[in-house]
């Protein structure tokens, strides 16, 4: 039974591309809702999807199957409080730190940055989180805030104690304090009215979204968050998408383990000055003008050009590329490797580097030198995967991703 127009709609509806969200994962959801709902096949299931908005929602939430945990990209929740604490408040004084996450999923991403914000010391009635995913499903479980053993990854568990009350075995639910801060709501980013009446936001946390769209669907939504996010405020994206917002003018904040970007503030230019033929002031008339004295000879004197003695390290070469300085990167990146040798993360930074300058092929390769050292580097199989994604290669992007996907859960386990 072919489902391709069922996938097409999908797309349409909602940006998700069938291949980007893994091997049949929409024709097994299709094929289970035709035979859930006894449509005789594919042509039936999509009149029944154009007139019913309740089985359009039935699909949806049979794809997108949530796989998310509490305190998951930690440093990028941690560095957004202590920004808050440090910088934003002292400059907004008794204003509400607003953020939106979208896609919210199950709740924890949202509750994970109530409990941050707390522990950082900031008043939960100064802070307002609206949490969106385009699932009806996600939103009653996170509205819900009961969960179980999975949503509770890694050894500190403290925070399970503080703000969790227990529900059973192995099941906590979320304290009525951490809750407070949270709305829940449904919504589809790519929804034509996504954006009207909303209050700009000061943070807004988009992880792992983008790398499931088509490249004109990427912009379009990178477009939207854009105009919602406050100037000077925070976006934090997934490990392969910063690449994508650094074409529409974000660049990167420095925090270690994060995924964290800033829209660039726009440079005034400098204004030209007037060539004049003339001197700008002339002497009063009756009043000779005064002669300048000759300019002394100047006598060239040898200067030495200066030598960089120091080796540059990967925290500088960081800093030279989120700054722009993309040539200078690569040639210290690149004359570090010759004395060096090889590293996975010197190989990834030149890499992105190129990347950025629109070297794609330099950029592949160096991506593959990565993977060579470190098989399994998901940020460097996540952006293959884009540039697969890019080059028309839905079938090499898609089998990146899984690796990709493979390679994060290891990570945290």
């Amino acid at each position: 039974m072919s489902t391709e127009a069922v996938e097409s709609w999908l797309q349409e509806h909602t940006g998700l591309e069938a291949n980007a969200l893994g091997t049949g994962v929409v024709a097994r959801a299709a094929q289970a809702r035709i035979v859930a709902t006894g449509c005789g096949g594919p042509d039936d299931y999509l009149r029944l999807l154009a007139g019913s908005a309740e089985e359009r929602q039935a699909l949806i939430d049979r794809v997108v199957v949530p796989e998310t945990w509490f305190f998951r990209d930690r440093p990028a929740l941690d560095a957004l409080a202590r920004h808050a604490v440090e910088t934003w408040g002292p400059a907004h004084p008794g204003a509400t730190f607003r953020v939106l996450s979208l896609p919210c999923s199950t709740g924890e991403e949202a509750y994970s940055l109530a409990m941050a914000f707390t522990l950082a010391g900031w008043p939960l009635e100064k802070l307002s989180i609206d949490a969106m995913d385009i699932s009806r499903d996600n939103i009653g479980r996170a509205a819900a805030g009961v969960y179980g053993r999975n949503s509770f990854r890694g050894d500190d568990l403290a925070y399970r104690t503080a703000f969790f009350e227990p529900a059973g075995t192995d099941v906590w639910k979320i304290s009525e304090r951490m809750r407070a801060p949270v709305k829940f709501g449904q919504a589809n980013l790519l929804a034509v009215d996504f954006a009207f009446g909303r209050a700009s936001y000061d943070a807004i946390l988009c992880r792992n979204l983008l790398i499931y769209f088509d490249r004109p669907t990427q912009d379009r939504a990178i477009r939207t968050l854009q105009g919602l996010l406050a100037p000077g405020g925070w976006l934090a994206v997934g490990p392969a998408e910063p690449v994508l917002l650094f074409e529409h003018g974000f660049e990167a904040v420095r925090v270690p383990g994060a995924f964290l970007l800033q829209r660039a503030e726009a440079k005034p230019a400098v204004p030209e000055l007037p060539k004049h033929s003339a001197p700008i002031w002339t002497a009063p008339r009756g009043i000779a003008p005064v002669k300048p004295a000759p300019a002394a000879k100047r006598v060239p004197v040898a200067v030495e050009a200066p030598v960089e003695t120091r080796e540059t390290t990967l925290d500088e070469l960081h800093q030279l590329a989120d700054t722009g300085r993309l040539a200078e990167a690569a040639a210290r990146g690149e004359a570090l490797l010759a004395k060096r040798g090889a590293s996975a993360d010197l190989l990834f930074l030149l890499a992105v580097v190129s990347e950025a300058a629109g070297q794609d092929a330099r950029a592949e390769e160096l991506y593959r030198k990565t993977l060579y050292l470190d098989p399994r580097h998901s940020d460097a199989l996540m952006h293959l995967a884009l540039l697969a994604g890019k080059n028309g290669d839905e079938r090499g992007a898609r089998a990146l991703r899984e690796r990709a996907q493979r390679a994060l859960v290891k990570e945290v386990r």
